[in-house]
């Protein structure tokens, strides 16, 4: 599929989108895509925490602010979930993950979450995700520039901690932007950094058909050697966003990436939402929706 600059703006840079995450870490409301894939600087899966196996190895979740009732009921169907953050926003949600297996993923959302990460960050970490849409003014908001200054940061602490590290988490931005379009903006931070330690590329992803989705991919894997995460897709950029449409999105979705060797994960937004009920994982406290069903039944293409 071929679309233009000006029809990715309009299908993915959407000011739905830009609302999705509020202030500093908020949550906003590996053929060899194991988890466990050694990345250099990343600990392998024998490093894992010594709870359950992961459900999925490429499945998780953005969200936060959710139960121990609700991991458990993703965790037959997820092996991962972030919360925009460095460190689980909930207590007893902190102390049960592991033991569900599903790894917990930090954050550094921007500059202010940098002085936190050492308090932060648990010890069982094995991955750092950059920072959150760094090209929307209504996310870290960061040009290349800034962002490439401010990189060796997480650079000494994942050396210190043995994490691997995932980009910045880019998308077409629409509305207030230093760079409107995502590979521009990546395409400067690696200039402006060319010695960068970057294990993974992350990205956002909010069309609404497969085929949109295949095309994205393809330019990551056109102009990257790294394999990729998805950490933000659904439904909220098409005409029909209804539980119908999130449902058969999903399973279009779900088929391209589980079939993608160079997507190593990727995590549907999200839980619970205010704005667009039907993207929603979860209903009350500990039950799946019927899209959430979806999410966690459909086949994984590996599992440990």
């Amino acid at each position: 599929m071929s679309i233009g600059l000006a029809a990715a703006l309009t299908a993915c840079g959407s000011s739905s989108v830009e609302v999705l995450h509020t202030g500093t870490g908020g949550s906003g409301a590996d053929a060899s895509s194991s988890s466990g894939e050694t990345a250099s600087g990343g600990a392998s899966s024998s490093s894992s925490t010594g709870g359950a196996a992961p459900a999925a190895c490429k499945r998780g979740i953005a969200y936060g602010y959710h139960s121990v009732a609700d991991l458990t009921a993703l965790s037959k169907g997820i092996g991962w979930w972030y919360n925009w953050a460095a460190k689980p926003d909930n207590t007893d949600v902190a102390a049960a993950y592991a033991g569900l297996g599903v790894e917990y993923v930090p954050m550094a959302w921007g500059e202010a979450s940098l002085s936190g990460l050492s308090a932060e960050v648990p010890p069982d970490a094995r991955y750092l995700l950059g920072f959150n849409e760094p090209n929307f003014g209504s996310q870290a908001n960061l040009t290349p520039t800034q962002a490439a200054a401010l990189w060796p940061q997480i650079e000494d602490f994942a050396k210190q901690h043995d994490l691997a590290i995932v980009s910045p988490a880019v998308n077409f931005c629409g509305g207030t932007c230093n760079v409107a379009d995502p590979f521009e903006w990546l395409d400067q931070f690696f200039a402006a950094c060319p010695a960068c330690k970057i294990d993974y590329i992350a990205m956002h992803w909010y069309a609404c058909d497969g085929s949109a989705l295949t095309w994205y991919l393809q330019q990551f894997e056109s102009k990257y050697t790294q394999k990729l995460w998805l950490t933000e897709f659904s439904c909220l950029d098409g005409s029909d966003t209804s539980e119908p449409a999130q449902q058969a999105y999903m399973k279009a979705a779900l088929a391209i990436l589980e079939a993608n060797p160079r997507v190593v994960r990727y995590a549907w937004f999200t839980g619970r939402s205010d704005f667009t009920p039907s993207i929603d994982l979860l209903g009350a406290d500990g039950e799946l929706t019927p899209l959430g069903e979806t999410y966690v039944n459909y086949p994984a293409s590996c599992k440990p």
